[in-house]
C-alpha cells in the first residue's frame, strides 16, 4: 500500500508538470506578454518558479535510488585527480626525446544491430519510437595515442561518435587498460564525443520513457540496481572496441615530427543565437604528425561546428560531417581525429556552399552505395548530402589552410596532461528529477540529508603540445563565450545578461601561460549537461517567454537581433545549474596555475 500510495504521488505529479507545460507554453504565446526586457524576464522567472516547484515535487514523490552513496564514501577510481596525468610539468625537451605517435579506429555499431532495438541518441521518445532503423554511413571511435618519449608515459585522446559519454562508461574504460596505466606506460586516458545527433545513444537516454519511469520507481523502490536495458549491449561494445583501439594505438607508435596550425572557420560556422559574429568565433586548431618512416600521417583536429546536417528523424545510423571529412583525410594519405570544441549553439551556417557538386562527386561512389542500401526514399530524408558537402568542405579548408599558411610550426617534444576533480551541486530540479529516474547514467553522491543535496563527482583537464598549443578538457557542453570570454559577443550586448549582472570571468585564453594558445575540448571525461554564462542562465525563462527552442530555427541575416535576443533555449534546462560555468572556468583556471 506505501509503494502505491508513492506511485499515484508521482503520476499525478507529472500530470501536473505536464499540465503547468502545455499552460505555460500557450500563455508564452499570447499578447498579453509586453516585449520589454524587464516584463519578458519578469515573466520568464515567475514560469520557472513554478515549473521548478512542480518538479520538485516530483523529486520529493519520485524515490532517489539507494546505489546514492555518501560523497564521504567517494573513492575516485579512475577519475583523475591533481596525482593523475603526468607527473611532471615539462617545459624544455632534453636529449633523446622525440614525438611518437600511434593511431587507430574502428566501428562501434553492435553486432546485433539489425535487432531493430536501439535509439538514436537525438530522440528522446514517450513510447518505444525513434529506434534505428538502418545504418547511413558508420559510427565510429578514433584513437590518437601521443609521447614526447620522456618516459613520463604516453597520452590517450580517443574520440567517440555520438552524443556523449558520462564519467561511469570513462571509467570503465580506463579500467580496461589499466595494464597499460599502471605501469606507466599511459599516463592519462582521455575520451570524448563529438556531439552527433544521428548517432546511436551513447548515453542511455534515448530510450521508451514512460516504460522507463515507471520500471525505475519500481526498481528504486525496492533498492535493487538499475535493470538491464537493450542499450546496455550497445555501451559494452563501445567499451570493449575503444580499449582495443587505445592498445592498438599504444602499440603503433611511430617516430615522428609534430606539426601545429590554424585554420579560419569564419566561411563555416554561425551562432544561432545571433550574439557571437562569425569572425569571432574559435577557428580550428589543427596538429599534424609526419612519422620519419614516411608512413601515413595522421591529423588531430580540434572543430567547433555541431554535427546536425543529418535529419536524425530519419531514423539512420550516421556520424553526420565527420564520417565524410575522414574519408576525405583517408584519401589525402592521413588518418583522421576531431576532437569538438566550445559549441553551444554554433551550427552550420545556412548558406550554399560553394563547389558542392565537386564535393558531392568526391564523395559520389559512396553516396552510390549508401543509396542502395538505404533506399531512395530513405536517402532523401535523412539529408545525407548536406553531411556530405559539409565534410568534404570542412577537410578542405583544413588541407588548404596547410598549403596556404607560412605559419604552421613545428612542435618541440614537450607533452604535459594534469587534471583537477571536481563536484557540481545543481539547483536545476529538473537534472535532480532526470537522475533520480536514471534516464541519465552520471555518478551522484548525497552531500546531505535534503532531497537535492546531490552532487556529481567529475574531472577538468590540460593537455599542452611542445609548450605551444594546449586543449582544455571539459565534461560538458560549453557556450563559447565561457570559454573564449565575453569579448567574442559583440551583438546585443544589452539584451544578453538575463539577470543584469556581468560575466567577468576572463577568457580561458588568458588564463593559461603567454606564448600558448588554448582550445576547448568538449564532453571529455564525462558528460554533465550544458554550462552557459551564470549571467544568461534562466532555467525555464528563457523557454517560457519565447515558447520555442533556440536549436529548432533558423538563422535569417534580415531579422532583428532583438528577435533572437530572448529565444528559448532547451539547453538551460539541461543544465546542472546557474553557477556551472564560473565553477568550471574557475577550476580551470586553478588547474592551469597549479606550482609544478
Amino acid at each position: 500500500m506505501k509503494h502505491c500510495k508513492k506511485l499515484l504521488a508521482i503520476l499525478l505529479c507529472m500530470t501536473l508538470v505536464i499540465a503547468s507545460v502545455t499552460t505555460i507554453s500557450n500563455a508564452s504565446l499570447t499578447s498579453s506578454i509586453t516585449s520589454t526586457k524587464a516584463s519578458r524576464v519578469a515573466f520568464g522567472n515567475k514560469i520557472n518558479d513554478i515549473i521548478q516547484s512542480v518538479v520538485m515535487g516530483v523529486c520529493k514523490a519520485y524515490p532517489a535510488p539507494r546505489s546514492w552513496k555518501n560523497i564521504s564514501d567517494y573513492d575516485g577510481t579512475y577519475v583523475y585527480d591533481s596525482e593523475d596525468g603526468r607527473a611532471a610539468y615539462l617545459t624544455t625537451a632534453s636529449d633523446g626525446m622525440s614525438w611518437k605517435v600511434g593511431y587507430a579506429s574502428g566501428s562501434i555499431i553492435p553486432d546485433d544491430f539489425e535487432a531493430g532495438k536501439y535509439y538514436i541518441g537525438r530522440q528522446l521518445n514517450v513510447t518505444e519510437s525513434g529506434k534505428a532503423q538502418g545504418i547511413l554511413d558508420d559510427q565510429r571511435v578514433r584513437v590518437i595515442c601521443l609521447d614526447d618519449n620522456s618516459g613520463n608515459g604516453a597520452v590517450i585522446i580517443a574520440v567517440v561518435d555520438g552524443l556523449g559519454i558520462t564519467s561511469n562508461t570513462i571509467r570503465k574504460i580506463r579500467e580496461s587498460c589499466a595494464d597499460l596505466t599502471k605501469s606507466g606506460k599511459i599516463a592519462a586516458i582521455n575520451v570524448s564525443a563529438t556531439h552527433c545527433h544521428s548517432a546511436l545513444d551513447t548515453q542511455g537516454v534515448s530510450t521508451a520513457l514512460l516504460s522507463v519511469l515507471a520500471n525505475n520507481v519500481l526498481t528504486n523502490l525496492m533498492g535493487k540496481e538499475r535493470a538491464a536495458t537493450d542499450n546496455d549491449y550497445f555501451i559494452e561494445t563501445l567499451i570493449k572496441v575503444t580499449t582495443e583501439k587505445i592498445k592498438e594505438a599504444y602499440n603503433g607508435m611511430k617516430e615522428g615530427k609534430l606539426y601545429y596550425d590554424v585554420a579560419d572557420t569564419a566561411s563555416m560556422a554561425v551562432d544561432k543565437r545571433h550574439y557571437i559574429d562569425s569572425e569571432n568565433l574559435a577557428d580550428a586548431g589543427v596538429l599534424r604528425f609526419e612519422p620519419n618512416d614516411k608512413s601515413k600521417g595522421t591529423y588531430l583536429i580540434d572543430y567547433t561546428c555541431h554535427p546536425t546536417n543529418i535529419n536524425a528523424g530519419a531514423g539512420l545510423v550516421s556520424s553526420d560531417y565527420v564520417f565524410y571529412t575522414d574519408q576525405a583525410f583517408q584519401r589525402a594519405g592521413y588518418n583522421f581525429i576531431m576532437a569538438q570544441g566550445a559549441v553551444g549553439q554554433v551550427s552550420r551556417k545556412n548558406l550554399v556552399i560553394e563547389n558542392a557538386d565537386s564535393y558531392l562527386a568526391a564523395s559520389s561512389e559512396l553516396i552510390t552505395k549508401i543509396k542502395q542500401n538505404v533506399g531512395e526514399e530513405l536517402y532523401e530524408s535523412s539529408k545525407c548530402e548536406n553531411a556530405a558537402v559539409y565534410g568534404e568542405a570542412v577537410a578542405e579548408l583544413i588541407l588548404k589552410a596547410r598549403n596556404d599558411s607560412r605559419s604552421e610550426e613545428e612542435l618541440k617534444p614537450i607533452l604535459n596532461a594534469k587534471y583537477t576533480y571536481t563536484q557540481f551541486t545543481t539547483d536545476n530540479y529538473t537534472l535532480n528529477l532526470a537522475c533520480r529516474c536514471r534516464l541519465v547514467d552520471n555518478e551522484v553522491y548525497r552531500t546531505g540529508n535534503g532531497f537535492n543535496d546531490i552532487c556529481l563527482p567529475s574531472e577538468i583537464g590540460y593537455l599542452e603540445f611542445g609548450g605551444r598549443v594546449a586543449f582544455g578538457l571539459f565534461p560538458c557542453e560549453l557556450y563559447p563565450e565561457v570559454f573564449g570570454g565575453m569579448g567574442m559577443v559583440t551583438n546585443d550586448i544589452n539584451n544578453y545578461s538575463w539577470d543584469g549582472s556581468s560575466w567577468n570571468i576572463k577568457s580561458a585564453q588568458k588564463m593559461v601561460k603567454q606564448g600558448v594558445d588554448v582550445y576547448a575540448v568538449c564532453f571529455a571525461n564525462d558528460y554533465i549537461g550544458y554550462v552557459v554564462p551564470d549571467n544568461f542562465y534562466s532555467g525555464w525563462g528563457h523557454w517560457a517567454v519565447d515558447g520555442s527552442d533556440v536549436a529548432n530555427f533558423e538563422y535569417d541575416p534580415n531579422a532583428s537581433i532583438f528577435d533572437y535576443a530572448f529565444r528559448g533555449t532547451a539547453d538551460q534546462i539541461l543544465s546542472a545549474g546557474k553557477h556551472c560555468a564560473s565553477q568550471i572556468m574557475g577550476g580551470f583556471e586553478k588547474l592551469v596555475n597549479i606550482p609544478t
